[in-house]
């Protein structure tokens, strides 16, 4: 059997953005304990500096995606036409504390996202010999 790259890399980033896209989104299903506040007769409690985004409404959680940007990279994140302050949420802002979540998970998952790569290369090579 010949060994293909394009189909190892398929493999690879469709597994690995998987992965974090459903991480991401388990990050901000757990509530952190910040301030608490109501809009419009909802309750909600703010996520803390430095610490995934809560859910609210889930629109930002339903853009959590990974697209493949060349045969070898995929890009990773959320927010669309719609959901604008996916970013800034990430990044933070002259008046509010990052929120990071994609790095954050990339961060915590780097182990896991390195036993994907190797799994995926020992079962390639195997089927080599």
């Amino acid at each position: 059997m010949d060994f293909n790259k394009k189909e190892l890399y398929d493999h690879l980033l469709n597994e690995i953005g998987t992965v974090l896209v459903r991480k991401a989104r388990n990050n901000m299903d757990k509530v952190s304990v910040g301030r608490r506040y109501t809009i419009k007769g909802r309750k909600h409690i703010a996520s803390k500096p430095y610490e995934a985004p809560n859910n609210f409404t889930g629109n930002l959680n339903t853009t959590i995606r990974y697209e493949r940007i060349t045969f070898d990279s995929i890009k990773f994140g959320a927010g669309d036409q719609r959901i604008k302050y996916a970013k800034f949420l990430e990044a933070g802002t002259q008046r509010m504390k990052p929120r990071p979540n994609y790095t954050k998970t990339i961060v915590d998952n780097i182990k896991n996202l390195n036993t994907i790569v190797e799994k995926a290369m020992k079962e390639k090579f195997r089927l080599i010999k």
